[in-house]
């Protein structure tokens, strides 16, 4: 079990350490929708999540961070080379 209370079989978000109401998830040099699941769980937690390509995700990040303050948005970024291993 990790800090945020996820095991390996078992991922979870813990409120705990959020306190931001806006997520941006930067996926990389493309977009790809969020499971119901995934966002669901994110909605629950009180935030609310905006899906972009990595390069705009940062862009809109430090635009709403200068804004609005880095409590109140947070950042997910996949680096745009990212390959997984096989």
């Amino acid at each position: 079990m990790d800090m945020l209370g996820a095991t390996p079989s078992q991922p979870q978000l813990s409120t705990s350490v959020m306190t931001t109401d806006l997520l941006i998830l930067g996926l990389g040099p493309g977009i790809r929708p969020l499971s119901p699941a995934t966002r669901k769980a994110i909605t629950n937690l009180g935030m609310r999540v905006e899906v972009l390509d990595t390069r705009n995700a940062a862009s809109q990040y430090n635009m709403l961070a200068t804004e609005r303050g880095v409590e109140d948005v947070a950042a997910a970024l996949v680096p745009m080379g990212w390959k997984d291993l096989e």
